[in-house]
């Protein structure tokens, strides 16, 4: 008996070709196989099994080329992260800064010039995470500089004492010129500030990561087109 296949076209990169059957079935062709075009759904899941899953037999459902993230919430680990937050939100400090890592890990990448550190928990005046960005100083060498400081609090914390604290933290930073970003992270909510010439000094208003992802990422890329001067 021949079976009905449809032909649902093809998917990102024009690689692979998504067929079904009557039954709702999908199978994927990969138009880069050496063999020619099969006559039936049959003979090619024969001659495909190598690409179907090995314990079903069935084709995989997912885009082999799938789209990247338009946001972080969209990033897998730190959508899990925010998930976890946000069914126990007592959780501890380290949970919120590994959530807040991953967000600025999807904002600041290395193809950029950029690396984020997450720190250990310190009773000094080191930061939780940094942020550097990688130049070359004066006479061709490259450095890390210090972009962006940054304090992680759990959801209660005085906002007032922290923001006091992260003036010190960023007030001893290793520039040169000691001009660097600083951002308060207490809970989901942020604020970004930066100390420049000796003077500490709050730029953005408070914003929710998940709420306002719009406009912290949007703050996040004006501090990259707007490096201060570091050496």
């Amino acid at each position: 008996m021949a079976t009905t296949t449809y032909d649902l076209g093809l998917l990102h990169g024009d690689t692979w070709r998504q067929w079904s059957d009557a039954s709702g079935l999908v199978y994927y062709q990969s138009l880069a196989m050496p063999f020619p075009f099969c006559a039936s759904l049959q003979e090619f899941s024969q001659r495909c099994m190598d690409t179907n899953n090995q314990r079903t037999g069935r084709a995989r459902l997912d885009n082999p080329n799938p789209p990247p993230a338009t946001t972080y919430l969209a990033e897998p680990f730190v959508a899990a992260r925010i998930a976890a937050l946000q069914k126990t939100p007592n959780s501890p400090e380290p949970i919120y800064r590994r959530m807040m890592c991953g967000v600025l890990q999807w904002i600041f990448t290395p193809t950029e010039g950029y690396a984020v550190m997450q720190e250990d928990m310190a009773k000094d005046m080191h930061p939780d995470f940094s942020v550097f960005r990688l130049l070359a100083r004066p006479g061709g060498s490259a450095y890390e500089y210090d972009f962006l400081l940054g304090e992680t609090k759990v959801p209660g914390e005085s906002w007032d004492s922290f923001t006091d604290h992260l003036h010190t933290v960023c007030a001893a930073n290793d520039n040169d010129t000691k001009n660097v970003y600083g951002m308060l992270q207490v809970g989901f909510v942020v604020q970004f500030f930066k100390h420049e010439n000796s003077q500490f000094e709050a730029l953005s208003g408070r914003m929710h990561l998940v709420d306002d992802v719009n406009d912290f990422t949007a703050w996040a890329q004006y501090l990259k087109a707007h490096p201060m001067p570091f050496v």
